[in-house]
């Protein structure tokens, strides 16, 4: 689930706090089953390795090429929302081996992410920007094994347009929000830096088997989301703080050539953010197209299992379609709601987009899944 939504009214404890308050999209929360106690979680992507520097800082630079760039979009609850959310990703980064031996040279790389997350309903939106670095050590004596580390340093901010909100008071009794209100708001936008680290290993066995896993930890400083961090207003008595929770990742990753020119790739993802838990599980698969330009088809099929409170729940299925050749890559992937929104629309409209550009890339020596 995409958490625009949420961020905006737990980061405005003070909603409930008065009759005053109240806003018209309570009756939004309720339809979505939200709780009084739920609080803001990242950004979702399906495509997980369209942009893993995003899941995983240490996961720059872990590719057998000079640079990438990656670019997503995600189109979420288009046929339940008349303007649904969209979250856009624009990555880069680019390795600089170090040595003199080449079979036993270190590296160093440096990227860039860019998120953009917009519910236009209600000119909603979060932008981040995230600098990161990682350095990767060579294990073995064929540059196909690395141990990574790596950190990403960002700033981020939120902003609501309060023009698009409706209070109780302005309602003028009939079927108009058109009264001014009496509202003391903060100001309308604000910014705070994130942390995170992470360690990568991957490893190129000699029979083709390529593995791939890490740990990684978002948001080490747990920021305030809160636009009345720094609300003044004697007569406000509401919170004002509403940490985001850190996300402790674990990811693994294994491909194996299972008939000739056909390749598996098995893979786990699992986030435990505060009282959240989101496993992501299933398998990519790939097939040699032509050998001359490394043209391959790629499918995928993904299962998401989280939590609601306490109770645990298969929600939804990842269906994934995409193309590559030598290193520019197109990946469409489409997500099956299997959760209570599938009682009011059996098309839900979750599509996601990835483009990728590899630089001077070598296939034969990738130690990252594609998407």
């Amino acid at each position: 689930m995409n958490n625009s939504f949420n961020f905006y009214f737990q980061s405005n404890p003070g909603w409930h706090h008065s009759c005053r308050g109240m806003i018209f999209m309570v009756g939004f929360l309720l339809f979505f089953g939200f709780s009084s106690e739920i609080r803001s979680q990242d950004l979702l992507f399906s495509q997980k390795y369209a942009n893993p520097t995003y899941i995983n800082p240490s996961m720059a630079g872990v590719y057998d090429a000079l640079y990438r760039i990656s670019l997503q979009h995600r189109n979420q609850w288009s046929s339940v929302l008349d303007q649904p959310f969209r979250t856009y990703a624009l990555s880069g980064d680019a390795r600089l081996e170090v040595g003199r031996d080449r079979n036993r040279m270190d590296a160093f790389s440096i990227g860039l992410v860019f998120l953009s997350d917009k519910v236009d309903r209600f000119d909603f939106s979060k932008t981040q920007i995230s600098l990161a670095g990682a350095f990767h050590k060579n294990l073995g004596g064929q540059n196909n094994q690395f141990l990574s580390a790596g950190f990403s340093l960002g700033m981020v901010q939120q902003n609501v347009n309060y023009e698009n909100l409706r209070f109780q008071d302005q309602f003028d009794g009939t079927i108009d929000f058109g009264l001014p209100t009496g509202e003391n708001l903060p100001d309308n936008n604000f910014s705070y830096a994130d942390l995170s680290v992470g360690i990568n290993y991957s490893y190129a066995v000699r029979n083709g088997v390529r593995l791939n896993g890490g740990v990684s930890l978002l948001h080490l400083t747990a920021p305030n989301l809160s636009f009345y961090s720094d609300f003044e207003d004697p007569t406000y008595t509401g919170e004002t703080e509403n940490r985001l929770h850190r996300n402790f990742i674990g990811h693994f990753s294994i491909e194996t050539e299972v008939f000739p020119r056909i390749w598996l790739s098995p893979r786990v993802f699992a986030s435990f953010q505060g009282p959240h838990t989101n496993i992501f599980a299933g398998s990519g698969a790939k097939m040699l197209l032509s050998d001359s330009r490394a043209t391959f088809l790629h499918f995928g099929l993904f299962g998401r299992v989280n939590n609601r409170l306490d109770d645990y729940k298969f929600r939804d299925i990842s269906i994934l379609v995409g193309f590559e050749i030598e290193g520019i890559r197109l990946g469409l992937s489409y997500d099956l709601s299997l959760d209570d929104l599938s009682h009011y629309s059996q098309r839900q409209g979750i599509f996601e987009l990835s483009i990728t550009m590899m630089g001077e890339y070598v296939n034969e020596n990738d130690l990252c899944p594609q998407f």
